[in-house]
């Protein structure tokens, strides 16, 4: 028998399923021991490739940050910033709970710095200065997750099955007006909206962070 250190046994599941089950417990909630039972593990199992729940939503963030579409170099600025747009939302839909947890998680914006700075370059290329690249780029950045936010509230049901856009009507009751409730409150369209109008405005003037 060879002498040496006696490891465990190594895992029946992968980092990538890991993540996956945090996905889909929601990656600003989930409690490793509801990773586990996904996985039809004991909880410290998942410890053989996850120290501490704070590295497996560094895994979880490192993951939506790695499907983020880059722009073309040939790309309009328009298009490269509805590019960025596109895909903020595609991943707070792709990672429910992400548009929570970029607010409650500092370092969170950390993990996509190369993102970030490969737009800024696309920016950059057509002239823009690093500061005004800053500026676009966190703007429809965080207009894209406030509005993912809002939506996600409009979407959520609770116990009795009743959505959140259902709770406003019933608040707001029948009084029409600019506050009258619609189904497009649960969807992106006020985002492209907003989204729009602030690409009008850097037709105009760039301002800088």
């Amino acid at each position: 028998m060879r002498g040496g250190r006696k490891v465990g046994r190594k895992p029946a599941f992968t980092a990538a399923e890991v993540v996956g089950a945090a996905v889909a417990e929601g990656i600003d909630r989930f409690t490793l021991a509801a990773v586990a039972e996904r996985l039809g593990v004991v909880t410290t199992a998942i410890y053989r490739l996850f120290p501490s729940r704070e590295d497996l939503v560094i895994a979880c963030l490192d993951a939506a940050g790695a499907s983020i579409a880059l722009p073309q170099p040939d790309m309009h600025w328009r298009s490269t910033l509805r590019l960025w747009a596109d895909e903020c939302w595609r991943v707070c839909e792709d990672y429910p709970g992400l548009s929570r947890l970029v607010y409650a998680f500092p370092i969170a914006p950390t993990r996509i710095a190369h993102v970030f700075a490969a737009y800024a370059d696309n920016l950059a290329a057509q002239g823009r200065t690093p500061r005004q690249a800053m500026f676009a780029l966190d703007f429809i950045g965080d207009t894209v997750f406030a509005s993912h936010l809002g939506v996600d509230s409009m979407r959520a049901v609770d116990d009795s099955g009743t959505s959140g856009l259902d709770r406003v009507r019933g608040a707001v009751g029948e009084a029409d007006g600019a506050f009258r409730p619609e189904e497009s409150w649960a969807t992106r369209s006020a985002m492209d909206t907003k989204v729009e109008f602030i690409l009008t405005g850097l037709e105009h003037d760039w301002p800088e962070m």
